[in-house]
């Protein structure tokens, strides 16, 4: 068994350097309050930004790949579009479906 011996003033000086104000309080209830703030603009701003822009994206490489077909497809269902605007229609369409998005869960006992 090892006794370690500490002197006074050693736990004194180490005492007053843990306790050191150095002066930076936050108020917590006020960042709180900016990051609600901040989570509704990226809801409500960004989100269906980045929607309609991953769906153009999608679009542009469907009209690279199957535009011919994709079109010659939607006009036998009388929807008359060109290869052209693939991309902005499932950009549109990728932004109107941002805001019906839903999240189904499971509870425990599988209902």
């Amino acid at each position: 068994m090892q006794i370690i011996i500490i002197k006074e003033n050693q736990m004194k000086r180490t005492d007053t350097y843990l306790n050191r104000d150095y002066g930076f309080h936050f108020n917590t209830k006020g960042l709180s309050i900016l990051g609600i703030i901040t989570l509704i603009v990226l809801a409500v701003f960004i989100e269906p930004w980045i929607s309609f822009w991953l769906a153009y994206f999608g679009g542009w490489v469907a009209k690279i790949t199957i535009g011919d077909k994709l079109v010659l497809a939607l006009n036998f269902i009388n929807i008359n579009i060109n290869k052209e605007s693939i991309p902005l229609l499932a950009g549109g369409l990728g932004w109107i479906g941002s805001f019906f998005k839903s999240i189904n869960s499971l509870n425990k006992e599988g209902n």
